[in-house]
């Protein structure tokens, strides 16, 4: 009956120890009540599809044809991302913006020298491009344990670094979430706290100690996204990779391989991890990618934005030549445009609630926010935001 009694005790005492202990880290990571609950919280089901009521007739003047996989009925696309808050983000985005290439900036807005950073990082949003968040502090450990993913994946890391962004900068929302050292992503649990603090996409950095981050050769919109992956890295070596990924011809050649497929090439770097200069691998890879016409240069966060508006942009005739484009999806969430294709022979021009659209000349499409239109023979293709109703006029 004693030694019943000492076993009795010795489990309380470890059992209080152990609670203590837990609840000491729960209060130096900053966890919260939204942290637990995340274990019965289920994200909202899936909405059905939408169904378009313009199909179009042979009687019909101008015909709406469907809406385009791309922004601008682009031929493939070009997304970039870069990682970590360091004094070489500004050089980063200046190279960029030589070539006209757009990024999201994957900032952890708790670590130095991001108070440097803000202003630059205003421009960029200006500029178009996204600043995207790499949590708060940027927790970091290898091999990642269940305790350590818990523990630092907390909704003060996750969504306070969005507030931050929404704070420091006039981006309507933050739609990328990149893992720091891309540790945890696999985590059920972490994914639910991701979508449920508004972000859309989150990219890995899959199995860098092995190299695997180095070419994991995703080429379209990745289906898992909350553990989204890229084509491919061009850096230099850094971190714990075994290698980096430099050679220009070599990095090149994969770019060719998703343009001629009509893909998605998405590549990512380390600013402290490149070289700079017209000489230097970074800047001779962005000069290739640059300049196209038929492409769209757009951040990550809101390329797959653009992918749930196309899956929930509804068009419904209201006369031969007018229709009704609507949505139902959050404005703030969704400011992105959609292109919508038409066939109608002869010249035409576009009103959208009554305001004449720009008809749009060739060159890259660098933005995702825009409202015009263009015509390729007897095609029209118009890129709006919803909801607005459209009216064609004879020129």
């Amino acid at each position: 009956m004693r030694i019943g009694r000492v076993v009795l005790a010795a489990v309380a005492i470890a059992a209080v120890a152990g609670a203590a202990w837990f609840w000491r880290q729960a209060e130096a990571k900053h966890l919260g009540w939204p942290d637990f609950s995340v274990f019965w919280w289920q994200p909202p089901a899936a909405q059905p599809p939408v169904e378009n009521e313009a199909q179009p007739q042979a009687s019909d003047v101008v015909r709406f044809l469907g809406l385009s996989k791309y922004l601008n009925g682009a031929q493939a696309v070009v997304t970039h991302t870069i990682d970590d808050s360091t004094r070489y983000v500004p050089r980063a985005i200046e190279a960029m913006d030589k070539y006209g290439i757009k990024a999201t900036i994957f900032v952890s807005t708790g670590r130095r020298p991001i108070a440097d950073l803000w202003p630059v990082l205003r421009r960029a949003v200006e500029n178009g491009h996204e600043i995207g968040s790499h949590s708060r502090t940027h927790p970091c450990l290898w091999p990642p344990t269940l305790r350590f993913c818990f523990f630092s994946y907390s909704d003060w890391e996750l969504a306070g670094s969005r507030d931050d962004i929404l704070r420091e900068t006039s981006q309507p929302h933050v739609w990328a979430f990149a893992y720091p050292c891309g540790l945890c992503s696999g985590h059920d649990f972490i994914q639910r706290k991701l979508e449920r603090a508004g972000y859309l996409v989150a990219r890995n950095y899959p199995n860098e100690a092995e190299g695997g981050h180095m070419v994991p050769n995703q080429q379209g919109w990745d289906t898992d996204l909350y553990n989204a992956t890229y084509t491919q890295v061009v850096q230099k070596k850094g971190g714990i990779a075994p290698a980096g990924r430099t050679d220009v011809a070599e990095v090149n050649r994969k770019f060719d391989e998703v343009y001629k497929n009509g893909g998605i090439y998405n590549f990512l770097s380390h600013p402290q991890w490149l070289d700079y200069g017209p000489e230097g691998f970074y800047e001779q890879h962005l000069k290739y990618l640059g300049g196209r016409p038929d492409v769209w240069y757009v951040p990550m966060g809101p390329l797959y934005a653009y992918q749930r508006e196309i899956e929930r942009t509804r068009v419904k005739r209201l006369g031969s030549e007018r229709f009704e484009v609507t949505d139902d999806l959050p404005a703030k969430q969704y400011p992105a445009s959609v292109t919508l294709q038409f066939s109608a022979s002869g010249d035409w021009a576009v009103e959208a609630d009554g305001r004449p659209l720009p008809e749009r000349g060739p060159g890259p499409t660098d933005r995702w926010d825009g409202e015009y239109y263009r015509t390729v023979g007897n095609s029209i293709i118009l890129t709006i935001r919803p909801p607005v109703t459209l009216q064609f006029r004879k020129k």
